[in-house]
């Protein structure tokens, strides 16, 4: 049955009421006029005005006219196909007797269609579905529509389809035929219990893989440091090989970083070989891992993976202020002057506000990665050092504040804004006390002293050192890593935090003695009698501390750059992009270009704008191979800036990394949804299955709803009623 009928954003009930009042009011308007009408023409007049007021409060309560119509639905079969490049693989595989068999997935796919019955399915209305990393619906089937080049297996973007179409269809079964080789997208099983919709699976392929080695992933930070070494971690997959060694490269470039030998077994599937790579230059770095090819392996094509990364510079330079002289000073220089690529300028102050060689310099500050303020300001410190920090850290420079006996707390009151605390009070008072970490920590990079779960445990062995009797309350987005020990008793007050928010850090380091540290250090290396091992858990904890600092990434102002360093062949290419002017403000309607070169040829298309300061948009399939690009952007014909970079396309091997079908993966889809599981030489079985579908029909429900708030008409009836009444009073001279 078909329903129309209105809805109001207000209870009808009001509306009613209202209607009332514009009656009543209505009829003490008209009750007396002058000058005086005859009894029509009042009638006429308050029918006018009464509609008008009754139409302007109908468009103010929002109302939505809502048509819901129902439908008997016959029940729907839908037919999956899987057209990924793994269903067409054919291999040899030992059978039971010791004879040799072929496995071939083609041939059983088609065997699984044609015997039963599942192409001429007439029972009820059906569908045909081919899928790999898209979906193709066809209302009939044809072997011509299926050509197995699918580089992608997602069986999730189809279910999710069906899925939402089962709101306007009757979708009664779902036969798939697949090899179970997921490798792209979501867990097809969480969908396949939720639809309702009982999936019957015909699985094809053996558990059997052929003899081959598949080189799957190789995983490295994508910006990489000049002289910081970095790991590179790349996953191998063996099958069928019993005490063979192989060679596995790693390439930048063309040339050979590193070489390591792994020894393969049959009881191993799985392996993994970390390499050390450590950039030379700054540039884009392509990385490529290999593995030798063995003979009589079933393919070759999944025996290497490539990488693009961005190596920088690792330049770091470090601004520290110091309110005097003082042992921490020295220690501190030492730590950051031990790192490659890091530059210190420090600031000492001496009597009064002068400053030891060199002076401060604004430009310095400007130019700086990482401020810290050591024990400053003290009482003399100039105040305008201070607004320096504070304007480097509201631009996204982030500060590191360790206190000292003659900090003056009361003037750091007002830049309290860098800091991840507020300073409640503070005396000159002096005590000695222990660091109490925290056990909650545990998985804190910057708290990683050594592999495994002892960094606490060594971290609350530091040696004691000094504080003055300060009291400070933590900012919300602060984070306490230790706090204040006397004796046996935790005083709650925060000894070390960080503080992120809005692009911003800031850390502080809430004792002074830092230096004493280094005295664990040696203990540890006589207690461990390794004399020779760099064991400073105190060193450290600062070291990881800058870093971390220093890990924050800047804004920049421009960035054009794809969605991701390596494509698969046939797959978009996308491109983002984000323009800020210089108050970083975003930029609306600039011209986005990409230029995108490969030796001599070169494409240049235009990135749309998809919201405020942000572009973004497909360039297409590009042939692979390794590409460079600029992105530049344009505002009233000038140049805003340029941004570069590298991405490469290869050939996906996803369908190559494994061959075995996923026989489990089929059967758990089939029962939590309802259906059933079938190998695909049951044809018979599948055959009776058809057969015996018993599916009912159903009512879909289709609801519109079109909002008459917001519609024109309703407001310029109001309007004209207002007008015609207007018209009639002044034709009959009312005042």
């Amino acid at each position: 049955m078909d329903k129309t009928f209105l809805d109001f954003a207000l209870p009808f009930w009001l509306f009613l009421i209202f209607a009332c009042f514009s009656l009543i009011a209505t009829f003490f308007y008209y009750r007396k006029t002058n000058p005086e009408l005859e009894l029509r023409s009042k009638l006429a007049l308050g029918a006018l005005r009464f509609l008008a007021l009754l139409f302007l409060f109908f468009f103010f309560t929002e109302p939505i006219l809502n048509f819901i119509q129902n439908r008997i639905e016959k029940s729907k079969v839908l037919f999956l196909v899987d057209n990924s490049m793994s269903m067409k693989i054919k291999w040899d595989v030992p059978s039971e007797d010791g004879k040799i068999q072929t496995v071939d997935k083609f041939s059983q796919t088609k065997q699984a269609i044609t015997q039963t019955g599942l192409e001429n399915f007439s029972k009820y209305s059906s569908e045909y579905w081919i899928f790999d990393s898209n979906f193709k619906l066809y209302n009939q089937f044809s072997f011509d529509s299926l050509n197995f080049n699918g580089l992608e297996t997602n069986l999730a973007k189809t279910l999710k389809r069906i899925n939402n179409l089962k709101r306007e269809e009757n979708i009664g079964a779902i036969f798939l035929i697949t090899d179970g080789i997921v490798n792209s997208g979501e867990n097809p099983a969480s969908i396949s219990e939720k639809m309702g919709i009982p999936i019957y699976t015909i699985a094809v392929g053996d558990s059997i893989p052929p003899k081959d080695i598949a080189l799957t992933n190789i995983v490295t930070n994508e910006t990489g440091f000049v002289e910081k070494t970095q790991p590179v971690k790349v996953s191998i997959k063996s099958f069928g090989f019993d005490d063979k060694e192989i060679k596995v490269q790693l390439f930048e470039g063309k040339n050979l970083v590193s070489e390591k030998t792994i020894i393969l077994n049959k009881t191993t599937e799985d392996y993994s070989v970390v390499f050390d790579y450590t950039p030379k230059t700054e540039a884009f770095v392509k990385l490529t891992a290999k593995v030798e090819n063995i003979p009589n392996e079933f393919s070759v094509d999944n025996n290497s993976q490539t990488q693009i990364i961005k190596i920088l510079k690792n330049q770091k330079k470090y601004i520290l202020l110091s309110g005097y002289p003082n042992p921490d000073l020295s220690y501190i220089k030492s730590l950051i002057l031990q790192e490659k690529g890091s530059e210190l300028v420090a600031f000492t102050q001496k009597q009064g506000a002068e400053f030891y060689e060199p002076k401060p310099v604004k430009k310095d500050f400007e130019d700086a990665k990482v401020i810290i303020l050591l024990g400053f300001p003290i009482s003399s410190s100039p105040s305008q050092l201070l607004d320096w920090v504070r304007d480097e850290w509201i631009k996204g420079k982030p500060v590191l504040f360790i206190s000292q006996l003659e900090t003056d707390y009361n003037k750091l009151k007002g830049y309290e804004e860098i800091l991840p605390f507020n300073v409640a009070s503070n005396s000159k008072r002096e005590y000695t006390f222990v660091a109490n970490f925290k056990q909650s920590q545990i998985g804190n990079p910057i708290l990683k002293i050594i592999p495994g779960e002892e960094s606490i445990k060594i971290l609350n062995q530091l040696p004691p050192i000094f504080r003055t009797e300060l009291f400070v309350r933590p900012k919300l987005e602060s984070e306490i890593l230790a706090s204040v020990k006397v004796g046996n008793a935790d005083l709650k007050e925060p000894f070390i935090l960080t503080y992120e928010f809005q692009n911003k850090k800031s850390a502080a380091i809430l004792g002074y003695g830092l230096y004493r540290w280094r005295l664990l250090g040696h203990s540890l290396q006589e207690l461990m009698n390794q004399p020779n091992k760099e064991i400073d858990p105190g060193s450290t904890i600062i070291v990881n501390l800058l870093n971390w600092l220093s890990s924050s990434e800047e804004f920049v102002r421009l960035k054009i750059k794809p969605t991701k360093t390596k494509f698969n062949q046939f797959e978009q290419v996308t491109f983002n992009g984000q323009v800020y002017d210089e108050t970083l403000s975003p930029i609306d309607n600039a011209i986005v270009k990409v230029k995108i070169r490969k030796g001599d040829s070169q494409v240049e298309k235009l990135l749309p704008q998809v919201a405020s300061g942000l572009y973004s948009g497909s360039l297409g399939t590009f042939d692979i191979g390794e590409y460079s690009y600029i992105g530049e952007a344009y505002r009233d014909s000038k140049l805003i800036g340029s941004y570069t970079g590298k991405f490469i396309v290869e050939k996906s091997n996803l369908e190559l990394t494994d061959f075995r079908t996923r026989f489990d993966f089929l059967r758990y889809v089939s029962q939590n949804s309802g259906g059933k599981f079938f190998y695909w030489n049951e044809v018979n079985k599948v055959k009776e299955e058809l057969n015996s579908l018993s599916l009912p029909n159903k009512v879909i429900t289709k609801k519109e709803e079109k909002n008459l708030w917001n519609s024109l008409p309703l407001l310029i009836v109001s309007i004209l009623l207002f007008g015609i009444e207007w018209f009639f009073r002044r034709m009959k001279g009312l005042l």
